[in-house]
């Protein structure tokens, strides 16, 4: 091999040597990175098993919390007249709402509010204001098959008390009314005690957004999360109020208390913990073969390496000897 070749070959190693050198400097730093994803994830794992959850019991089983057990919907109505009401509150109450203080409202509920109070009542960043308790019979009237007539003599009639029982005396019998597609009651049936019960859940909530503002703002994140209203109470995001007869919240109330009196829990659910552990053991194993990628990598440019570095001590000494002979025989 010439001098001449011997040198541009040594150029080229030298070149590829020092592309592994970088190579395996970046695969390096990248298990560094690994490591580190790998400790998080750890602390992620078990700060979930850690997690509680929000729940309440019904039904002979535990239910994530959700909206319409707190605050019930539109036709939540139906469900208290029949007296199906496992899947709503027992204690009337108590209300949702955000860190500030703000009623979470439905859009359902948020649509009867506008018809009723005008569509100014509510801000491009969907919150309320206050308004006058005068308006809530209207609202109930949108929400329920009872008119705002009925409505306004069964509170005038009864007081409700301080835990939301009622006392409205309102002297109607239902003949056949049509409450829902499908459903009707026959004669027998009073207003008297079903009035009483359905104002009895909702006035407190609406009686609180007059009192305080409301807010629809958490509703796209309630609508694609189910676990949102649970993980939102336990983060503090939502908060549990107690509401008394003014509308105002009972400052001793928090979610430990309502906890403490039984009518939410908090709990580990088992299913989460499997699901949680499952997801951890797919993310380790994607760290794990991305840290075996680099691993094999690594060998190989070393053992690439260590082979660039032996054929250049071998060009370098025939460089040496082939210059030897040049100047001797230039001298």
């Amino acid at each position: 091999m010439g001098l001449a070749v011997s040198n541009i070959r040594l150029l080229t190693l030298t070149s590829r040597k020092a592309d592994c050198e970088y190579n395996i400097s970046i695969d390096t730093l990248e298990k560094m990175e690994l490591t580190r994803q790998q400790s998080a994830l750890s602390q992620e794992y078990y700060a979930k098993l850690k997690a509680k959850t929000i729940a309440y019991y019904s039904n002979g089983h535990y239910n994530m919390m959700d909206y319409k057990y707190l605050m019930g919907d539109a036709t939540s109505y139906i469900d208290i007249y029949s007296g199906d009401t496992t899947g709503l509150k027992k204690d009337s109450s108590m209300v949702l709402t955000d860190n500030n203080g703000l009623v979470v409202i439905s859009d359902s509920y948020a649509r009867m509010m506008k018809n009723v109070l005008g569509a100014s009542c509510m801000d491009a960043y969907g919150r309320g204001g206050t308004f006058s308790t005068d308006k809530i019979p209207a609202i109930l009237s949108a929400i329920t098959y009872y008119s705002e007539d009925e409505i306004k003599t069964a509170l005038q009639n009864g007081t409700v008390s301080s835990e939301w029982e009622g006392g409205a005396s309102v002297n109607k019998t239902m003949s056949g009314t049509n409450v829902s597609s499908g459903n009707s009651h026959n004669n027998s049936d009073t207003v008297t005690s079903k009035l009483n019960q359905i104002i009895s859940f909702y006035y407190p909530i609406f009686q609180a957004a007059a009192a305080n503002g409301w807010t629809t703002e958490y509703n796209k994140e309630m609508g694609n999360n189910s676990s949102y209203v649970s993980d939102a109470l336990v983060t503090g995001t939502f908060q549990l109020q107690q509401v008394d007869v003014a509308g105002a919240y009972k400052p001793d109330a928090s979610l430990s208390y309502f906890v403490t009196s039984g009518l939410v829990l908090e709990r580990t659910d088992s299913n989460v913990r499997e699901e949680v552990t499952a997801w951890y053991n797919a993310e380790k194993e994607a760290i794990s073969e991305k840290e075996t990628w680099l691993d094999l990598e690594i060998s190989d440019l070393s053992t690439e390496l260590e082979a660039i570095k032996t054929e250049m001590e071998s060009l370098k000494s025939l460089i040496d000897s082939d210059t030897e002979v040049f100047n001797w025989c230039n001298g």
